[in-house]
């Protein structure tokens, strides 16, 4: 679990991201997490916000509820599950721009490959969680510029 962890994290976050920022001409619009920066107690409540609704919310609702439903409906076609699942889980994050929206659909995939090799939610919903507290720890710290980087 660990080892999915570091091995998504460095290469979303050292290839595909700035990637995406070179293809789409800018970043992520990452801003509405500026205001955590320095912000102790609203560092707190985010990260247990996260986890609540991000970690364990979106990985029941678009892996383990959605993966079952797709499934009824498409029959074993992973593929077509995972990118449907994907495409579902980045839509509302449209708040983030298109850069945003397109590394939120990298991650769907790889939570969908990690959901389908595993068959185990607990580990989609620890990796995401560990993603996204880098996340928040970065926007708390003032590093929220480390996903910005372009080529």
């Amino acid at each position: 679990m660990l080892i999915s962890y570091v091995i998504l994290e460095l290469g979303v976050d050292f290839i595909v991201q700035p990637l995406v920022n070179w293809l789409c001409h800018e970043p992520p619009d990452y801003s509405s997490f500026e205001h955590i920066k320095g912000d102790t107690p609203q560092y707190f409540k985010w990260l247990y916000r996260m986890w609540i609704s991000a970690a364990i919310g979106e990985e029941l609702l678009f892996r383990a509820f959605a993966f079952a439903q797709l499934k009824n409906i498409f029959g074993n076609k992973k593929v077509l599950i995972a990118i449907l699942s994907a495409l579902m889980f980045c839509l509302p994050h449209l708040y983030q721009g298109v850069a945003g929206l397109i590394m939120t659909f990298v991650f769907g995939i790889a939570f969908a490959m990690l959901y389908m090799k595993f068959q185990n939610i607990w580990i989609n919903i620890i990796v995401h969680g560990l993603i996204d507290t880098l996340f928040l720890t970065l926007s708390y710290l003032g590093y929220i510029e480390f996903y910005q980087f372009i080529w």
